[in-house]
């Protein structure tokens, strides 16, 4: 008699492929549609609402966004909870970062001035008040790093990606410190955060990013491919801005970010900055997958020159505070 088991056939390629087929079809149509939705809201509904509801339908519309693409959001506050206006400053790697960020906090966002041409998203982040700089203008910066600063005296909290540019995750740039000085003029703390998308074996998960010459919908097609797509955002100490240059708050903000990006398989690219820097500076890069840099023996904790030129000690246990799901598979998971 012929054995069960070996009478079963794999079901033939394109069978097989018809749940994968099947799954992402519904996360582009769900994205999409929510997409469109908040468009057309955007173009006929929220410029009618008060500035702090339409921060609020912004974190609703984050929210429901993620849950079609199936994003998890995990955060981790490594400190006791900042409340109150303050500069919020992160590593980028994705345009899901906004809406990751927004699906957790009130916010408006500084980007850069091509994004008001994006299909569909162009229209929204104009509708939710997002400030737009001219890159590599000075006086474009300066206009709005004052924006900015009115805002933060108003109240608001706003979000600065003070790299300029994207990356896959798997560098950490130098921070660019005119933003900075916003928090300085509004006398406002800054607060770092931490972005990062794991994937296999807890090394940076590419299908994230948006870099280079990719365009929105490029990015979009590999999100809506990935399965189980993660977010991680570790939020840092609340950084006073009293008594501080802007290149020392880039600095203090950075470091923070890069201690817990460097153990976990990221490069951190010099900070060009020389203040306090004794002698030359080298990206750090790790062993994957180890959290100890490169020629370390394991068990040894790697007492290096960070990008900042300050000693400190980095190790793969820094961070302990639990995680917080708040968006698990397609739907909200308990706190």
């Amino acid at each position: 008699m012929m054995d069960v088991s070996a009478a079963i056939r794999p079901l033939p390629g394109p069978v097989a492929r018809w749940p994968r087929f099947l799954e992402t079809s519904r996360k582009t149509s769900a994205a999409l549609g929510h997409l469109f939705t908040l468009w057309v809201g955007a173009e006929l509904v929220i410029p009618r609402l008060d500035p702090r509801r339409r921060q609020r339908v912004a974190a609703w519309f984050a929210r429901r966004t993620l849950e079609a693409l199936d994003v998890t959001i995990r955060v981790r506050e490594t400190c006791p909870a900042t409340t109150g206006p303050r500069l919020l400053v992160a590593n980028h790697i994705s345009w899901l970062d906004v809406y990751a960020l927004n699906a957790v906090l009130e916010a408006r966002f500084v980007a850069k001035s091509e994004t008001r041409t994006w299909p569909l998203l162009g229209v929204i982040t104009q509708a939710f008040d997002t400030f737009y700089v001219v890159r590599e203008s000075f006086r474009d910066a300066a206009r709005v790093k004052d924006a900015v600063a009115a805002a933060l005296r108003q109240g608001d909290t706003i979000v600065v990606f003070p790299e300029g540019t994207t990356t896959d995750g798997t560098l950490l740039r130098r921070f660019y410190p005119a933003f900075f000085q916003a928090a300085i003029d509004a006398s406002v703390a800054v607060q770092p955060v931490a972005i990062r998308y794991p994937g296999y074996h807890g090394l940076p998960n590419l299908a994230a990013a948006f870099v280079d010459d990719m365009t929105f919908l490029e990015s979009f097609q590999r999100i809506v491919a990935e399965r189980g797509l993660t977010v991680e955002l570790t939020f840092g100490p609340a950084i006073p801005a009293t008594q501080r240059t802007r290149r020392e708050l880039a600095q203090l903000a950075r470091r923070h970010i890069a201690d817990h990006l460097a153990p976990l398989g990221c490069a951190i690219e010099p900070q060009t900055i020389r203040a306090r820097v004794e002698g030359p500076t080298r990206p750090m890069r790790v062993v994957p997958g180890t959290g100890r840099p490169a020629g370390r023996p394991p068990g040894e904790p790697a007492s290096v020159r960070r990008a900042d030129g300050v000693e400190g000690t980095l190790q793969g246990v820094s961070f302990r505070a639990p995680w917080a799901v708040l968006i698990e598979g397609g739907r909200h998971a308990r706190r």
